[in-house]
């Protein structure tokens, strides 16, 4: 078997905790490749991540130092120079940490991207990921077909307990829509649109697929100025942002726009996007993992992507029509019960812990092969009860 990772805007933080460890896994039974640029914008692999492996004596390495290395981020110099590369290296199985999801599909065998879950509002202990042939199509279930009676009864059982003591416990930190919302300085008496902003820092190339501003002050000044003066734009920042990016210009618009609220700081004990959420009247994402809040909570979703929306998620794509149907409290809502579904298979199905000692090159393989496969769901039901006993008890 030959494997190839494919690593283009891999982080040092995503290769130390999740791409390390499967490169491991799978030298131990496969001939591994590595295929990566140079370091640039904290992406790509350099001397730090192949010093980590130099226990690996097989591995085989290839660092694409070109004046163009750049480029494979999200678009190559040498679009036929790379695909033919990767296909004199033949491999079965190529795990994909690339923003460039068009030069991949013409790579031989298995294409995989490795992604962030989707699971908030319920906690997730471990740093769990996926692989997933389509990085932002929200809320994909398989055809009910392929779901088996006693499977869904399965899921149903895994997720009803944790999803109900979690509805209890957001119900009881944020009860009501007037207290929320005047806690936030937000005015209850007139519809909020909530813009949970994503992840801005120059690492994170994911963001060329964005419709719309790339800078987050852009977005909403954007958004701002075509909802109009009787609509609040309630916008809470990504963590991230608040950590490692320069935020003057995002709280210099809020505080400008006179329908913007800038939400900081927990309310009744919850993230902000959390908090409002359960009460906002729509919600706007582009390519944002957030959408399985609104999807929990039942919070319309208005969204501006590239990428498909499951048909239950029920998402607008029109910003005028979506706010006029939120003034209107007719703006349709996701399928709650749909969604406890989604969450249920998200977790027993597709999340994996790259970290966990039980996972092997051949676990690996099957997840790439078998998208869907009940015979992985125990352990990860069991894993996860574990990290969250409180929810389960």
């Amino acid at each position: 078997m030959k494997v190839l990772f494919y690593l283009p805007v891999v982080t040092p933080w995503w290769f130390d905790n999740v791409v390390e460890p499967l490169i491991r896994r799978m030298a131990q039974v496969a001939e591994t490749h590595v295929l990566a640029p140079q370091p640039w914008r904290n992406t790509g692999i350099g001397a730090r991540e192949m010093e980590q492996c130099l226990d690996l004596p097989g591995l085989h390495w290839a660092i694409v130092d070109s004046p163009d290395h750049p480029s494979l981020r999200t678009e190559p110099a040498d679009r036929d120079g790379l695909v033919a590369f990767v296909r004199s290296i033949d491999p079965d199985y190529v795990f994909c940490r690339s923003a460039d999801f068009d030069t991949v599909r013409d790579f031989p065998g298995t294409v995989r991207f490795l992604m962030e879950i989707a699971t908030a509002p319920f906690p997730v202990v471990e740093h769990k990921v996926i692989l997933t042939t389509a990085p932002f199509d929200h809320g994909m279930l398989p055809d009910i077909a392929d779901v088996t009676p006693g499977e869904a009864a399965m899921l149903d059982g895994f997720i009803a307990p944790a999803w109900e003591k979690l509805q209890r416990r957001y119900l009881r930190a944020v009860p009501h829509r007037g207290a929320v919302l005047r806690a936030a300085g937000i005015d209850p008496d007139r519809p909020v649109l909530l813009l949970p902003l994503e992840y801005m820092h120059e690492e994170n190339f994911f963001l060329a697929h964005s419709i719309g501003p790339a800078a987050g002050h852009a977005l909403v000044a954007e958004i701002a100025g075509r909802i109009g003066p009787d609509v609040t734009l309630a916008v809470t920042n990504h963590p991230l942002n608040e950590r490692y990016l320069n935020n003057a210009m995002l709280y210099q618009v809020c505080e400008a726009m006179d329908n913007v609220v800038l939400l900081r700081g927990e309310i009744g004990g919850l993230s902000p996007t959390i908090a409002v959420a359960r009460h906002a009247d729509g919600m706007f994402l582009r390519d944002s993992k957030s959408f399985a809040v609104a999807a929990f909570f039942g919070t319309p979703i208005l969204r501006h992507s590239k990428f498909a929306s499951a048909d239950w998620l029920r998402v607008e794509t029109a910003l005028d029509r979506f706010v006029a149907d939120m003034g209107a409290g007719r703006a349709r809502r996701p399928d709650v019960e749909v969604a406890r579904r989604w969450f249920g298979l998200h977790m027993a199905n597709d999340t994996f812990f790259a970290q966990d000692p039980a996972l092997t090159a051949e676990d690996l393989a099957a997840r790439a092969d078998r998208p869907k496969d009940p015979s992985r769901w125990s352990h990860a039901m069991a894993r996860y009860r574990a990290t969250q006993p409180e929810l389960f008890a």
